[in-house]
Parts: structure tokens; C-alpha cells; sequence
């Protein structure tokens, strides 16, 4: 990554007895867009709102462009914030939203045309005379956005933004942000829980839990080689399997002893060691494959998505596995009936197993 733009150093915070963040580090180039990725309590918004200046962390630093602005009030910081309920101002109208900010930054004159650009920019330049009370949900996100941008801030701030939007309108939404951001060249950091928002829209994620960030990578990396049991679990869906090391093979592969016998992997462990291996269920096909790791499980239901095929199998542990194709399954295929599915050694992720992994 090239210098950091935005810089958070160690930051902690709790409240009462609960550590909310604990130590986490993070840093963002010029122009990015980052999501942090979590389940709620993982510290997400606690990181977004210490960064704004709206909560005080009880060690470490932000740093932007340079400077330390942790002891900064948030009027003073040079970020911009979109929160969750849009909070725009309902006794004015949409370009006076928009415009709000502007004051006392520029002179009178110069407001209009800049509020005229972002009102084209977020396509509501119809809607520049009407009361924000009367826009529907996605009308009035693009109105806090434009906002939040028209006073053009070093850093813009997302919290959870769509999560009150039907999923096509979220869905039109996220690719309407992220035009307009890579347009402005705006560094960004979105907090989200939905796991496809995140992939769809950034340039980076951190994937958060228990007050620590676990993975900060690209979207494909994080996808196809997690770095933790609970990124693998978290981002993307996966076929989870328990087992032993039973041997060292010279050429950087491991033989696993599972429920369903013999399983390889690449990677370097003790014999013993107790490991978990996770498949992504695109990665597995129907039928065995010579060379490939091939077991038998129960089918017990078929999920069609449409372009897609979910096969989901029993197993004698409680984790589910799953298959994922595009192709259309044979007609006599049903649930109840003992299939043979496979996948390659290199497909398989293997990490060391811990309580609770």
C-alpha cells in the first residue's frame, strides 16, 4: 500500500468492564475506500465514531494528511459523516441540505453552484426545490451523501448508510456510491455488516471481531485465502471440517484424518495437530476425481437461486456441507440419497484448530 492517508494507532476504548477496542491499528491510502466488516458489538461504529471526533478513544491516534487530530473536536477535523438515519434537516429543502454546510466556508455566491454539481452528481437536480420529507429512502441517502461531499472533506464516513433500503435499491445504491466516490478521488471508510456490500463496493476490508480487526486485505484475497477460522466463516460461505493431522508429506502437502477419512491440504503442521480445513462450496463438484479429495455424504436439500444451485449435505458433525454450481442438476437427484462430491487439495484452506474455531 502506498503512505497512509488516514492513520489509527492503537486505539482502545471500553465501556464499563467491556473492551470495545483493543488496540487496533489502521491505515488507509489517499483515495481508498475501506470497509469495516463485522458483527454488531465487534467495535465497527466505536472505530468510525473516534475517527469523526463523536467518541473519545482512551489510548491511541488518528492522524490525517499528516496531522493528529485525535484531541480535534469533529467540527474541526475535516471529515464528513453520513449516519445511518441520513439526519438531514426536514424544514429545508433538498439543495438547501445540501448547501447547509457551505456556510461560512465560502462566500454566499459560490454555494449554488457547488450545490447545483452534487445535486447533478447524485442525479436529484429535479428535486432541488422539494422538502427532503417528501423523497423516499434512497432519494434522501443520496441527499446526506451529496452533503456530507459538498464541503469537500479529507475523509467521508459511512455508517451502515443502506441498511434501511430494499435490497435493489441498496443494491442500485452501492454502485452509485462508489461511482461517485472514484469520481471525486474521496478516501472513505463504510461500516457495514453485510458481507456482500463489502465485497461489491471496496477497495479494502477489515474484518472485525471482538474489538480487533482479524484481516485487512483486498476483497479476493480476503475471499480466496482467509487468514482466520472466523474470516473464513464470516466473509463468503464454506464447508467446515474437523480433523487430525495424520502425516507430513515432503512436498508441502498434509494428510488429515477426518470423520469423512483421508483428507490433503497444502500447509506445514505437527503430526497431531488438531486442524480445521474449510472449503468454499464453488470449489466442490458432484462425482469423484481421481487426485482429489472425494467423500460421501448424505444430500439433504436443494436450494435454486436462479443462475445458481445450492446442494446442501448432512454430515456426521454438526457443520453443514455445501456445493454451489451453475449447472443444472440431474432430475433423479434427491435428497436422502449418498453422493460422491470432491475438490482439489490446493482448494482446501487448513488453519489450526483452537476453542471455539
Amino acid at each position: 500500500m502506498t503512505e497512509a492517508f488516514l492513520e489509527v494507532r492503537n486505539a482502545s476504548k471500553s465501556f464499563g468492564t467491556a473492551t470495545v477496542l483493543d488496540g487496533v491499528a489502521l491505515e488507509v491510502a489517499q483515495g481508498e475506500f475501506v470497509s469495516l466488516l463485522g458483527p454488531s458489538g465487534c467495535g465497527k461504529t466505536t472505530l468510525l465514531r473516534i475517527i469523526a471526533g463523536l467518541t473519545t478513544a482512551e489510548a491511541g491516534a488518528v492522524i490525517l494528511d499528516g496531522q493528529d487530530i485525535s484531541a480535534r473536536p469533529p467540527h474541526k477535523r475535516d471529515v464528513g459523516v453520513v449516519f445511518q438515519n441520513y439526519a438531514l434537516f426536514p424544514h429545508l429543502s433538498v439543495a438547501e441540505n445540501i448547501g447547509f454546510g457551505l456556510r461560512g466556508r465560502v462566500a454566499r455566491h459560490e454555494i449554488m453552484p457547488i450545490v447545483t454539481r452534487f445535486l447533478d452528481l447524485v442525479r436529484m437536480g429535479e428535486f432541488a426545490d422539494r422538502s427532503v420529507r417528501a423523497l423516499s429512502g434512497g432519494q434522501q441517502q443520496r441527499v446526506a451523501v451529496a452533503r456530507a461531499l459538498a464541503v469537500a472533506p479529507k475523509l467521508l464516513l459511512l455508517d451502515e448508510p443502506f441498511s434501511a433500503l430494499d435490497r435493489k435499491l441498496r443494491e442500485t445504491m452501492q454502485m452509485e456510491l462508489k461511482r461517485l466516490l472514484r469520481e471525486l478521488g474521496t478516501t472513505a471508510i463504510f461500516v457495514t455488516h453485510d458481507q456482500d456490500e463489502a465485497l461489491v463496493m471496496s477497495d479494502r476490508i477489515a474484518v472485525m471481531n471482538q474489538g480487533r480487526i482479524e484481516q485487512l486485505d483486498t476483497p479476493l484475497a480476503l475471499y480466496d485465502r482467509p487468514v482466520t477460522p472466523f474470516a473464513l466463516q464470516f466473509v463468503g460461505l464454506s464447508t467446515r471440517i474437523f480433523g487430525e493431522v495424520a502425516s507430513v508429506e515432503t512436498d508441502g502437502t498434509i494428510a488429515v484424518q477426518t470423520v469423512h477419512g483421508i483428507l490433503r491440504a497444502p500447509g506445514r503442521f505437527v503430526r497431531g495437530s488438531p486442524v480445521l480445513l474449510g472449503i468454499r462450496p464453488e470449489r466442490i463438484s458432484f462425482g469423484a476425481q481421481e487426485g482429489h479429495n472425494t467423500i460421501t455424504p448424505k444430500l439433504a436439500d436443494i436450494v435454486f437461486q436462479g443462475a445458481r444451485v445450492q446442494a446442501h449435505f448432512t454430515s456426521t458433525e454438526d457443520e453443514p456441507i455445501l456445493l454451489e454450481t451453475s449447472a443444472r442438476l440431474p432430475a433423479d437427484i434427491a435428497p436422502g440419497a449418498a453422493l460422491p462430491i470432491s475438490w482439489t487439495a490446493e482448494d482446501t484452506l487448513v488453519f489450526p484448530r483452537t476453542a471455539g474455531a
